[in-house]
């Protein structure tokens, strides 16, 4: 699991999308109706983590095969669906050691996630997903023995979380970068107390950085599987 994993476990961007306004919460119900779908992805991800790569395999073409049947929907829907999509394709890659194209994986989940954003801007949090990406994208160097580039992706990680990199730039060339976080929340004040505790973890530096420790130096310490 990654620090963004962990960071987005406390924060649901879709509750937030739905927080966001009307648009948002429309936008929020459509995306709703995709969720038994959005389900076989979540378990062919779950049975390649444990291991049975047969069953996750048979589970990500069902999963492939009914979102290539979905029509009719804002891009913005399409596009969270394919960062779900190409993200469970990277991990099924990394799974099978062909790190070429786990790392393709990653570059188009990111990109996915860019274009939701700049067509639906209540999805922001979703931006936190792209430091995850490039932190995966170091554990593929890592298992093909590529240290500087995997050094060169941690720092990249690193850099996103204080602004010193984007997290990622929309189809229209604007730059999401960390702090966009803190105008996000401020706009759907006055948060309850939940929703605070999950806001700050996000905005906390001190927390962020313990999560991001933490995953590195389990990373560095793991084997070519985990």
């Amino acid at each position: 699991m990654s620090a963004s994993d962990i960071l987005m476990k406390a924060c649901d961007w879709l509750h937030f999308a739905e927080r966001s306004g009307y648009t948002g919460k429309k936008w929020a119900e459509g995306y709703r109706s995709h969720l038994p779908m959005m389900e076989i992805g979540k378990r062919a991800l779950q049975h390649m983590r444990e291991g049975q790569l047969v069953e996750g395999e048979k589970l990500l073409m069902e999963f492939r095969g009914e979102l290539e049947k979905v029509c009719g929907e804002p891009a913005s829907v399409r596009a969270v669906m394919d960062r779900y999509r190409f993200g469970i394709e990277g991990y099924y890659f990394y799974c099978r050691r062909e790190f070429v194209r786990a790392n393709e994986a990653m570059c188009l989940a990111h990109a996915a996630v860019a274009r939701a954003i700049t067509k639906s801007e209540w999805l922001l949090l979703l931006a936190v997903h792209c430091q995850e990406f490039r932190l995966h994208q170091a554990r593929i160097a890592r298992n093909e023995g590529r240290w500087p580039e995997m050094q060169a992706c941690i720092a990249q990680a690193r850099a996103m979380m204080c602004d010193r990199l984007p997290l990622c730039r929309t189809e229209d060339g604007r730059e999401i970068v960390w702090s966009s976080f803190q105008a996000f929340f401020t706009g759907l004040a006055p948060l309850t107390p939940e929703e605070a505790r999950e806001a700050n973890t996000l905005l906390d530096p001190r927390e962020r950085e313990r999560l991001f420790d933490q995953f590195v130096r389990g990373m560095l310490r793991s084997t070519s599987r985990h």
